[in-house]
Parts: C-alpha cells; sequence; structure tokens
C-alpha cells in the first residue's frame, strides 16, 4: 500500500516536471524566435538605411509573418516607398505590442514622427517624437546621449518653424506636462526679451526632461547680454506721416513721437524724427509739429511709419501700403478681438451689448461684430448678439434708465458689453446687474477712477495697468502727459522702434515682444498686437490676469 502511494507521487510529480520543462523550452523557443526576428529586423533597417529595399526585403521573408518585426519592418518599407497610408496601417496598431525591444519601438516612433511630419500633423509627428524621446532614456546603447540629443534638435526643429497661433492651439490639445513644456519652451523662446522668457520657463518646468536643452538657448550661456539693443541699419532719419482726422491728433503724434525719441536715446541711438502731414491745407500747414515738411515729403528714409487715427478701419485697409512704410496705430478691432478672445477662453458667446447713438459706439460696434465672427467662425448674420441702443448723452433722470436691465433680460447672455463713451458709462453702470461679467474698452479708463465703474473689466495697454522693471526706463517721460490716450500713443511711439527694428531683419521666423502696448507679434511683415486687460475696483485698477 505504501509502495504503491509512493510511486504514485513519483509519477505525479514526473508529470509536472515534464509540463514544466516543455513550458521553459516553449519559453526558451519563443526567446529564441523573438531574437531572430529582431535580428533580421535590424538587418531589414541597415538595408534601407542604405536604401537598398530589396536586401530588406530578403530580411522580411527570414522573419515569421506573424511576428510584430515582421509588421514593422513592412511598414517602414512602406514609408521608404512613400506608401504613407499603408505605412501608417502598419505601424500604429504595434503602438500596444508588449514584445517589441525599446530599440524597435524607438525604430516605430520615428517612422510614425516623420509620415505625420509628411503629413503636415505637426501635432501628431510631436507625440512620436516625445515617445522617442521618452523611450531613449530607458536604452542602453553606447551612443544614447548623441540620440538624445539628435532627437532633441528633431523636435526644436518642428516647434520652431510653428507660429504662435498654432502652438497655443496644439497646447490646447494636450494635457501632458511634457508635451506642454515644450510647446511653452518654443513659445518662450519667441520672445525677444529671452533670458527672462526661458527664465520664467525654467521656473514653471523646473524638472522637465528639456531643461538642459532649453539651458544651450539662455543668451547668458554663449555671453549674449540680458538686454539687447535695438539696432537700425543706418542714421536715416525716421520719417512719421500722418492725415489728421479729429481734434487731438497732433497731440496724439506729438506723444508718438516723444515716445520714439525716448527709445531711441534709451538704445543709443541718434537718428533723427521727422513729422509730416499729409493734409497738404494752408491752416494745417501752420499746425505742423515739423517745419520742414516739404523736404520731409522729398526725403528717401528707409524707416517711414505711417499713422493711422481710424478707430475702426477696414481689414483691408489695415495691410501695409507698401513693403517700405510701415504703418501703425491703437483701434477698436484690437480691442474688440481681445474682448472676443476673453469670452471664448470663458465659453460665451452670447453677449449684451449697451451702445449709444454716438459715433463711437457705432465704430464698437463694428469691432465687435466683426471680432465675434473670426473668433467664433460666424457668418455675418449671427444671432448673439442683444444690442441696446440708448440716446446720446443719456443723464442721471433718464427714464429709459429703468428699462435697461428689462431689454438686457429679454435675451439670453452669459456677458456685458459696454460699448459706449465713458459718460454714459458712468450714468448707466449703477442702473445694471453686477453678477453679470461687464467688459468695456479702454475708453472707460481715464486719468481719474470713478467708483461707479466698479467691477467692470476693460481692455488696456500694460504699460498702464501695472509697474513693470522693464518699462522703468520710460516712465519720466510720460509723467508730463494728459491723458491715458496720450500716454498709449506715447508708449507705441516706444514700441515703434522694437517693431522698426525687427521688420528690416529678414528672417521669416517669428518674433514676439513684450511691448508697453501689449505683446506684439511679427511674422512675414503681418504685425499683431494683444493688449492686457485690467479691472476696476475701489482701490483703484488691477490688471486681470
Amino acid at each position: 500500500m505504501t509502495n504503491n502511494l509512493i510511486n504514485i507521487i513519483l509519477a505525479t510529480c514526473l508529470l509536472f516536471s515534464s509540463l514544466n520543462l516543455a513550458a521553459e523550452q516553449i519559453s526558451t523557443s519563443n526567446n529564441k524566435a523573438d531574437n531572430n526576428a529582431e535580428a533580421q529586423f535590424l538587418n531589414g533597417e541597415a538595408c534601407l538605411k542604405k536604401s537598398n529595399t530589396a536586401c530588406a526585403m530578403t530580411a522580411l521573408a527570414k522573419i515569421p509573418s506573424s511576428s510584430p518585426y515582421a509588421k514593422l519592418l513592412q511598414g517602414e518599407i512602406a514609408y521608404s516607398n512613400q506608401s504613407l497610408d499603408q505605412a501608417l496601417q502598419l505601424l500604429l496598431p504595434l503602438q500596444a505590442e508588449s514584445r517589441l525591444s525599446t530599440l524597435a519601438k524607438i525604430s516605430l516612433h520615428q517612422h510614425l514622427a516623420k509620415a505625420f511630419a509628411q503629413l503636415q500633423d505637426q501635432e501628431q509627428a510631436l507625440i512620436h517624437l516625445l515617445q522617442v524621446d521618452l523611450a531613449l532614456t530607458t536604452a542602453t546603447t553606447n551612443n544614447q546621449k548623441e540620440a538624445i540629443t539628435a532627437n532633441q534638435a528633431g523636435i526644436w526643429e518642428l516647434l520652431s518653424n510653428l507660429n504662435q497661433s498654432d502652438l497655443l492651439a496644439m497646447r490646447g490639445n494636450n494635457t501632458d506636462d511634457n508635451f506642454q513644456g515644450w510647446i511653452d519652451l518654443a513659445l518662450a523662446a519667441k520672445n525677444q526679451d529671452l533670458n527672462s522668457s526661458l527664465s520664467s520657463w525654467q521656473s514653471n518646468y523646473p524638472d522637465h526632461v528639456a531643461a538642459k536643452f532649453a539651458g544651450s538657448l539662455h543668451p547668458s550661456n554663449t555671453g549674449g547680454k540680458t538686454t539687447q539693443a535695438l539696432k537700425l541699419a543706418s542714421t536715416d532719419a525716421i520719417m512719421i506721416s500722418y492725415l489728421p482726422s479729429a481734434d487731438g491728433d497732433d497731440e496724439r503724434v506729438d506723444a508718438f513721437k516723444t515716445g520714439l525719441n525716448t527709445a531711441l536715446a534709451q538704445h543709443g541711438l541718434e537718428n533723427a524724427v521727422l513729422i509730416y502731414s499729409e493734409n497738404n491745407s494752408a491752416d494745417n500747414q501752420e499746425q505742423n509739429l515739423d517745419g520742414n515738411n516739404i523736404e520731409i515729403a522729398q526725403t528717401n528714409s528707409p524707416y517711414a511709419i505711417t499713422l493711422d487715427f481710424d478707430l475702426a478701419p477696414n481689414a483691408s485697409n489695415q495691410q501695409q501700403k507698401n513693403s517700405q512704410t510701415l504703418t501703425l496705430g491703437l483701434d477698436y478691432n484690437t480691442e474688440a478681438a481681445q474682448i472676443a478672445n476673453f469670452a471664448a477662453k470663458h465659453a460665451i458667446q452670447d453677449i449684451a451689448i449697451l451702445t449709444t447713438e454716438s459715433t463711437t459706439s457705432a465704430q464698437m460696434l463694428k469691432s465687435l461684430n466683426t471680432a465675434w465672427q473670426q473668433t467664433f467662425h460666424l457668418n455675418a448674420e449671427h444671432n448673439h448678439f442683444n444690442v441696446i441702443t440708448l440716446p446720446q448723452n443719456i443723464t442721471a433722470s433718464d427714464p429709459a434708465l429703468l428699462d435697461i436691465q428689462p431689454k438686457i433680460n429679454a435675451k439670453t447672455h452669459d456677458m456685458l458689453i459696454l460699448a459706449l463713451p465713458v459718460s454714459d458709462a458712468r450714468i448707466i453702470k449703477p442702473h445694471l446687474n453686477a453678477g453679470i461679467p461687464t467688459l468695456a474698452f479702454s475708453n472707460l479708463h481715464e486719468t481719474d477712477v470713478d467708483p461707479k465703474l466698479n467691477s467692470v473689466r476693460f481692455v488696456e495697454i500694460p504699460f498702464l495697468l501695472s509697474f513693470n522693471t522693464e518699462f522703468s526706463a520710460f516712465q519720466s517721460a510720460a509723467t508730463t502727459l494728459t491723458s491715458n490716450d496720450l500716454i498709449r500713443w506715447y508708449a507705441l511711439g516706444v514700441d515703434a522702434l522694437s517693431i522698426l527694428s525687427n521688420t528690416q531683419q529678414t528672417s521669416r521666423k517669428e518674433t514676439i515682444l513684450n511691448g508697453l502696448t501689449g505683446e506684439i507679434r511679427i511674422l512675414n511683415g503681418t504685425i499683431t498686437r494683444k493688449p492686457s486687460m485690467g479691472r476696476f475696483t475701489y482701490e483703484g485698477v488691477t490688471k486681470e490676469q
């Protein structure tokens, strides 16, 4: 009985040991098969690098068709033959394949990145280059550091060729910290004040994989100066022309000239600033800010600036008249675009707009309509506005004030815009619901802050919102100006030198300037400006973050 029991136990042990041996043999066999498949895959890749497709096909024939390495090599051969659709069909499913080695996964994402780049899908190309970067950190190869450096250079080449709007769109589509860190680094590198923007990036991303790469971009690491002096190619006079269209335009030109002269002095430039009025009437000739009109008109200076006082210009009129003349101005279109961006950021489309029968209101409403169509991709017949028009120069005792809030509530809205003169806004604001976000143009921000406007947000230039050490050199010259309107034109004059200097350069890369009047983008001769936003409080004015 005992012997039988022992024999049964021994037989059972022999059975299970034989099964374990078979499993080990199968596992070993699979590993050998995978190793052989990977070796043939690497041979095939080497053939493709020499543009020898026939050699790669021979290597492919030696890999079992069920192996992921066969699909990977097939995909790379398809890419080599520029069959992008076939390449993507073969390669994309392999991203979840666990049997691929680290080197094979690197090759997979490299080819996916190249395929998407050829299809002009830069976002997907970037995603796969970042996967390569991640895989390289775990790869045990002799040239790991060199491979990481080369891949990050590829990431940077892709990002540096994208403009700001493309980068911001990509950033909004992906919440991954690594992805956003690279995007933010590309945005920082477009800033003219590179030292400051890179330092800010390094503070926000101290542990990012691109930290070392970001350090190589720092001007201080290449002997650059923290503050770059602006340069002009010659000492020719800067010629300013303008056509006065309203009272106060001559004062605005004078403020602009003061700002430009202040910037020239700050950067050690000795270019003269000459002014020419395009209005040739006798009365205007006597009022010109500079007496050398005829000589200036005939001067062939490479530095020509035209000041545009149209507050709501048509888009076609905002194009540069010619490549030699820089057209600058402060208009409602720019401010309306900022209001529309605020609305889009907070998922707001339906708004109520308070206007009056004044010319100012008409110009503001026109700009808002254009901005809404562009920002939200609407047609001219959209119904997102509830426009309430009040009499011009309304008085505090006007019974129409009691009807304002019911008219506003008659249609669904998430925001209220005051598109009217400041005198009317002060009378109307106390009759409005304080719980609705209320926005306005910069005209509401005058020298004296009225507590009646408390909580209203408004568009404004950074120079008038908060003290900035970068702007401190320009503060004293602005103290003699008697209104915020003149200070805005003074600030534009300061920014004009930076714009003029950058537009004279041949580089086609996008440049971002932190100007006194806002964030200024220059790309292929096109200039766009993004002002800031402020908010009225009982303590004064604060800058919106």
